[in-house]
């Protein structure tokens, strides 16, 4: 259950409340079919940024923020939940499953952070969790911190900087961002009138007085396989020179009767994982009998939102 499929869809839209333009290259417009059915995530690896070699015991200090916590640090900034550890930056992502060792020794001190907030715990030596999958992962003193399934769930990374530094608020929907939601469903063959808004997160990713707007509409029906017509997508909306670029980080959607096991989507927040003073965003998916949760970057205006880290616990 290590791997998220991820689409990006590339359109221009009306701006909406919480959408300011910006001067900047725009991302490159890309078509692609649409699907029929989007599954939820498998165990497959996911494809990150990697490195082959055992971790190093060199501190990473943050590039923008003066302002660092007291505490008892790993020497790389590991990034970890209650059922596996993501990874860390060493000037780049890397996998931790990849590795095979985890930069700690144990006793190290985490912030944990889950929509907006923060808060410390601390973590012991490398083990495994996520029976019978093995994964490399820390048991935390404080793990409910993290937030509970379905989600939002959120991660605990061992690092000394502010991971909270810029916007990050719920705000509700006025009808607009269910017709963004239904633009999208549509192109991938699905027509609803009025998708049913679950999430909307007004953020300040880059901390450059630009605010994204992260949305998931979702309409799932209860038990363990999906039914036809039901939906969960998660989406990322950003201005750029003056047009809306539409990112879709997950998308579950059935339109035949075909077995579908049920998966849905929740953004479990946004945060600073790298120390860069920009904050990454949290993605959480659930599915029958498994959890996962997924860390995309917002590299630039071309590139738009990457995988970079992935867990996963589940059949």
């Amino acid at each position: 259950m290590r791997r998220l499929l991820v689409a990006t869809v590339v359109l221009a839209a009306a701006c909406s409340p919480g959408e300011s333009a910006v001067t900047s290259t725009s991302l490159a417009t890309t078509t692609s079919p649409a699907p029929t059915t989007t599954v939820p995530p498998t165990t497959s690896a996911p494809q990150v940024t990697t490195t082959t070699a055992a971790p190093t015991t060199t501190t990473l200090a943050p590039a923008t923020s003066t302002t660092l916590l007291a505490g008892v640090w790993a020497g790389l900034p590991l990034v970890t939940t209650e059922f596996g550890a993501l990874g860390w930056w060493d000037d780049g992502w890397v996998d931790a499953e990849s590795v095979g060792a985890l930069p700690v020794t144990g006793g190290e001190d985490y912030q944990v952070t889950v929509m907006g907030t923060s808060a410390l715990t601390s973590g012991g030596p490398q083990t495994t969790v996520c029976e019978p999958l093995d994964l490399l992962g820390v048991t935390l003193a404080d793990p409910e911190l993290l937030g509970a399934f379905p989600g939002p769930y959120g991660v605990a990374i061992s690092a000394p900087w502010v991971v909270q530094p810029h916007l990050f608020e719920t705000v509700d929907d006025d009808g607009t961002y269910a017709g963004f939601a239904a633009e999208l469903l549509s192109a991938r063959g699905l027509d609803v009138a009025s998708p049913v808004v679950k999430q909307i997160i007004r953020t300040d990713l880059e901390g450059d007085g630009v605010n994204e707007v992260l949305v998931v509409a979702e309409d799932v029906s209860p038990g363990f396989l999906m039914e036809p017509g039901d939906y969960s997508i998660a989406f990322l909306r950003k201005v750029v020179e003056g047009e809306v670029q539409t990112a879709v980080l997950g998308d579950t959607v059935v339109l035949d009767d075909t077995g579908t096991f049920s998966g849905a989507y929740t953004f479990g927040g946004a945060a600073d994982l790298n120390g860069d003073g920009k904050m990454e965003i949290i993605l959480d998916a659930g599915f029958f009998e498994g959890f996962s949760v997924s860390v995309f970057e917002y590299v630039d205006d071309d590139l738009g939102p990457l995988l970079v880290l992935q867990t996963g616990c589940g059949s």
